[in-house]
Parts: C-alpha cells; sequence; structure tokens
C-alpha cells in the first residue's frame, strides 16, 4: 500500500505495528497482538494489510523515504557537485551503519522483506541511484565530471562502494575505521574523474 494512500486507519493500525516491530521484533510480532493494540479486530487488520509481510513493507518503506529524503537535502545543498557527492556516499554509510547498529529490528525487517521481495531491494538501489545521477548531472554541467549515461555511472558507484553497506562489514567493522577506508575510496573515485577529464580534454585538444 502506497504510504501516500495511508487513512487514519492503516496510520493507527502501521504506528502500533511499528512499536512492536521495533521492540519484540518482526518475527515475534503477530497480527492479533498489533490488532489488540488498536482496539480492533484481527480481520479488520487484514483488511487493510493482506499479511505482516505487507505491513513490514509498509514500514520500511517510510523508513526508506526517510532516507533517501535525507540523501536528496544533500544532492540538492548549495555545496559543489564534488562536495556534494561525498558527502551524499558519507551520508548513505553513516545510514546504514547507524541503521545496523542503532536500529537492529528496523534492519531485521528490512532484511525480510528484501528476502522475500527482491524487487523491493531493486527498487531501494534505483531510488538511490536517481539521487546520486542527479549530483553527478550537476557536475557534468559543472565541467568536474563527465557527460554520459549518469544512472549507469551512479549504479557503478554504488558497487564501488558497496563495501561500505555490507551487513558482515558493518557488523563487525568500527565505524571509525570504516569511515577513514570510504573517505580513501571516494578519493579515488574523485582521482578518476579528474584524469577521464584531462584524458577527454587532450584528446579534444589533439582532433583541434
Amino acid at each position: 500500500m502506497p504510504i501516500q494512500n495511508l487513512d487514519d486507519t492503516a496510520k493507527q493500525i502501521l504506528s502500533a505495528a511499528t512499536k512492536r516491530f521495533l521492540h519484540y521484533g518482526y518475527g515475534k510480532t503477530t497480527m492479533s497482538e498489533i490488532a489488540g493494540d488498536c482496539n480492533m479486530s484481527t480481520g479488520n487488520v487484514y483488511r487493510y494489510f493482506p499479511s505482516k509481510l505487507d505491513l513490514a513493507e509498509t514500514f520500511v518503506r517510510v523508513l526508506r523515504e526517510e532516507q533517501m529524503d535525507k540523501l536528496r537535502a544533500v544532492a540538492r545543498s548549495s555545496a559543489s557537485p564534488q562536495e556534494r557527492l561525498r558527502e551524499l556516499l558519507n551520508l548513505k554509510f553513516k545510514l546504514s551503519y547507524e541503521r545496523y547498529h542503532n536500529r537492529p529490528k528496523a534492519q531485521e525487517m528490512a532484511l525480510a522483506i528484501l528476502k522475500e521481495r527482491p524487487q523491493f531491494a531493486v527498487d531501494w538501489e534505483d531510488a538511490e541511484n536517481e539521487i546520486i545521477a542527479e549530483v553527478l548531472t550537476a557536475g557534468a554541467e559543472a565541467g568536474v565530471f563527465e557527460h554520459r549515461d549518469q544512472l549507469r555511472l551512479a549504479r557503478i558507484i554504488q558497487d564501488v562502494i558497496y563495501r561500505f553497506t555490507s551487513p558482515d562489514v558493518i557488523l563487525e567493522g568500527e565505524y571509525e575505521m570504516l569511515a577513514s577506508e570510504l573517505d580513501e575510496v571516494i578519493d579515488l573515485v574523485m582521482d578518476a574523474f579528474t584524469c577521464r577529464n584531462a584524458r577527454h580534454g587532450d584528446d579534444h585538444t589533439t582532433a583541434l
């Protein structure tokens, strides 16, 4: 169910479910318990959300939109394109790290959704790609990034920094150590942009 289509009753159910999911976890929460918290029948809960997975997906969609709003704010700031890209990738890592360490129950739900409904993971990545591509487009217009398929380039950058959103790495790694490594990876990405721009500039001069 799209978030914007939730009526007051659906929002009440989602609010009650959110409290239980975050306290007890997705696996230990039942639809009947959520119904009891809302003083309504279990059947009425199912009327709005056909399954617990649908309810959890709606919660994770809210979580995703919160993250996208934060990323968009960085992408549309007044900083230079290079600064925006660096801050954007650092924030993406920070939000992932905090989700695993500070909101483990929320992450449990996200992983359940991604396992049962893999298209949700594709949609999440596509949403992030669009935001990264927005910064890359601004950089291309400013002459600091390449003029090319920015969505494809955004996906390549996502592949490059995947380590810093990987559950195994985030759960075992120290924040400061990973943040420092990510900064070095971003430096390499920025250096690559500089080298490619210089090479293309030389090619253009030769052609003249």
